[in-house]
């Protein structure tokens, strides 16, 4: 039957913990070759005295090792196997240099040794290279575990949208995986005798209804059988609440937590929207001339295209983009629309003729964004949100019939020009993973997300993926 879910779980951490340590244990040494013993950096760099001895740093490695790897675990580099490469580089980049500046602050501390700290400081370079080199191995590691684990089928309990956003997830992770799909949670019995008679690696279910002392059951006999088992929430309460402690009667509740974005913090997004806009604009104010003067040769138009826009509160106004159509392409909309790839409230399609040759670079790159940045100083945009809505293409109608009341919240904040589901796939993503992002972010705004969000941004556009 194999290791059960855990002990394979606990055998891929083990390998990530002793690669990671010793990555660590590696770049502490390699920094000090290249600050004492490397004769190229000695020529450059000379020593003032003798050179120090390796015996003197070894001590250092007892206390750094182990608190790397507690900064590598809270940054989920761990527990979160889906981060994209982007992502995962983002994380190691933080986590080296908290490890970095941990060990220099710490030997600035303790006096009574002589540390070098060009030699400390040398560690993050050589760590961002070698943890970044454990991390693939250890990914390549979890891919092969997962050639493996995906020969066995996965059961899949409970319908609708959340079930065929986690089956495309699946498949996507591993496309020879088998998903078994049921409509509800069987009896016992007859649960007790699928799992004797096929090895399911996993069992997923879905909101239900069935009691909780059913689910204990069905959990536990998924434990007899070595077969994983997992609840997933509604995607509704994982984006309207928060689980919290009634103090009063002492028992868990939900509570909608409302938008983060108070007064003073508008203030201090606002602040930096005017302040990076006009730096980004004044930098990039050569790349526009030689876009105007493509997007003029490519096609008859004007340079610029205006599309009404819904904003904050609703209120609409005319967001600017570099034009990436042919001149009459709103004219023409009602021709492409079963050319939509996205299902839900979003229209996007992958080979709209309308879009012009210079356009089609222009959209991979997201470059015909980069006028919105006039929309931003104007005050009707800010640089990170949730994308605003077109007048014309029916999506506030289709995302107010899905979810009701609740989509009126996108409106709550100024509409971004990049955003939380821009960096988690772009177009790739579905509509209702958009607006589950989307209320996220609302939700959990802070301007540590906001930078996070404007540093992932770059590497979306440059691998341009899911754009079209």
């Amino acid at each position: 039957m194999g290791l059960p879910p855990w002990l394979r779980h606990a055998l891929r951490t083990f390998c990530h913990l002793v690669l990671d340590a010793a990555a660590v244990a590696l770049a502490y040494r390699v920094a000090f070759w290249i600050r004492f013993e490397w004769p190229v950096f000695l020529a450059h760099v000379p020593l003032s005295g003798e050179p120090d001895i390796w015996a003197t740093y070894e001590g250092i490695l007892y206390a750094a090792v182990p608190i790397w790897l507690v900064i590598l675990y809270l940054n989920r580099l761990y527990t979160a196997s889906w981060l994209s490469p982007s992502d995962r580089f983002l994380q190691i980049v933080k986590s080296c240099l908290l490890g970095t500046g941990t060990t220099l602050v710490a030997a600035f501390l303790y006096e009574r040794l002589a540390y070098s700290r060009l030699m400390l400081a040398g560690v993050f370079p050589v760590s961002l290279v070698l943890v970044s080199l454990s991390q693939t191995l250890t990914l390549w590691i979890d891919s092969w575990l997962a050639r493996h684990e995906a020969a066995k089928p996965v059961l899949l309990i409970g319908g609708g949208p959340v079930a065929d956003v986690l089956k495309e997830r699946i498949l996507l992770r591993h496309p020879e995986a088998h998903v078994h799909e049921l409509e509800a949670l069987p009896e016992l019995a007859e649960l007790e005798r699928m799992l004797s008679e096929r090895s399911f690696y996993e069992l997923i279910l879905l909101r239900t209804k069935d009691a909780r002392e059913r689910v204990l059951a069905a959990a536990e006999i998924c434990d007899n059988h070595g077969t994983g088992f997992k609840m997933v929430p509604d995607l509704l309460e994982i984006r309207m609440g928060e689980i919290l402690m009634d103090h009063h009667l002492g028992l868990p509740a939900y509570r909608i937590k409302h938008a983060s974005l108070t007064r003073a913090n508008f203030m201090v997004k606002r602040a930096f929207d005017i302040i990076f806009s006009t730096l980004l604009l004044l930098v990039t104010a050569p790349l526009w001339l030689v876009i105007c003067a493509l997007v003029k040769l490519d096609s008859e138009g004007p340079v610029l295209f205006t599309q009404g826009r819904y904003g904050y509160k609703g209120h609409v106004f005319d967001a600017f983009k570099f034009r990436t159509m042919v001149a009459d392409a709103e004219k023409r909309i009602a021709d492409v629309k079963d050319l939509n790839d996205q299902k839900g409230a979003f229209f996007k399609a992958k080979k709209d003729p309308r879009v012009t040759r210079v356009g089609k670079v222009l959209r991979r790159f997201s470059l015909d964004e980069f006028p919105q940045f006039l929309n931003v100083l104007r005050g009707e945009m800010s640089v990170v949100g949730p994308r605003p809505l077109a007048l014309t293409t029916g999506e506030v109608e289709a995302l107010e019939r899905d979810f009701g009341e609740t989509a009126k919240k996108r409106t709550n904040i100024l509409p971004g020009i990049t955003g939380l589901w821009q960096v988690s796939g772009r177009s790739d993503v579905s509509s209702e993973q958009r607006f589950g992002l989307d209320l996220y972010y609302i939700e959990h705004w802070s301007m540590g997300l906001d930078l996070e969000i404007i540093l992932k941004t770059p590497l979306v556009m440059v691998f341009g993926k899911g754009a079209y």
